[in-house]
């Protein structure tokens, strides 16, 4: 009987001790360790939010409305003729760009047509291996592998993939960014040896 009210006794100096130190708002130690374990949870939150996030990677159809409200100011015509303004409509073309010779040299591969994002409404991004493969719905694919291959520049993070190479005639960079509504934003830049650079913008919803 005399342990069982000693137990309780102690279980009840215990808890208040406890409530004291919580409470005392002097108490360098708590409220360190407080701030401590909260900010240890908020950067497991945010680490586990990130991991669940899909990022760039996914199915992505262009909306046309937003992709109209984001050109560059004005018309930018180029030697070749042609302008980077968008018609109403989801299959719009690029600026129009004579291909080079033959020699290729130190210039990258890549066709020089314009870049296929350009002309596509549904596109898809996944990951395979190392490597980011891109599908543009009825018009077709490519792969891109980070770093320097064959002349094309690329790096890749969750929410950024960049491609820069450059042609006999010109130098060609696209860059597919998340925006902060999480729409797709995609910026293709022409730039001929011997004329304006011209500058394409795309936006894109995610479809799954």
């Amino acid at each position: 009987m005399n342990s069982e009210v000693i137990t309780t006794s102690n279980t009840q100096i215990v808890r208040q001790n406890a409530m004291q130190i919580t409470s005392n708002p002097n108490n360098v130690v708590t409220r360190t360790l407080t701030i401590a374990a909260v900010g240890l949870v908020v950067t497991l939150l945010i680490g586990t939010a990130a991991a669940d996030s899909p990022g760039l990677i996914g199915s992505w159809t262009l909306n046309n409305e937003l992709t109209l409200e984001v050109q560059p100011e004005g018309k930018q015509t180029s030697r070749w003729g042609g302008n980077s303004s968008v018609r109403p409509t989801i299959s719009v073309g690029g600026m129009p760009i004579p291909t080079g010779g033959s020699s290729q040299g130190q210039y990258s591969s890549a066709p020089t047509r314009d870049p296929k994002v350009l002309s596509c409404a549904e596109l898809g991004i996944e990951h395979v291996g190392d490597d980011v493969h891109l599908t543009y719905v009825g018009v077709g694919s490519e792969t891109l592998t980070p770093g320097n291959v064959q002349g094309t520049r690329t790096s890749f993070s969750q929410r950024k993939l960049t491609s820069r190479y450059e042609t006999t005639t010109r130098k060609v960079s696209k860059t597919f960014e998340l925006r902060k509504d999480g729409r797709l934003l995609v910026t293709v830049k022409l730039n001929p040896k011997q004329g304006a650079t011209v500058v394409h913008k795309r936006v894109f919803d995610r479809s799954r």
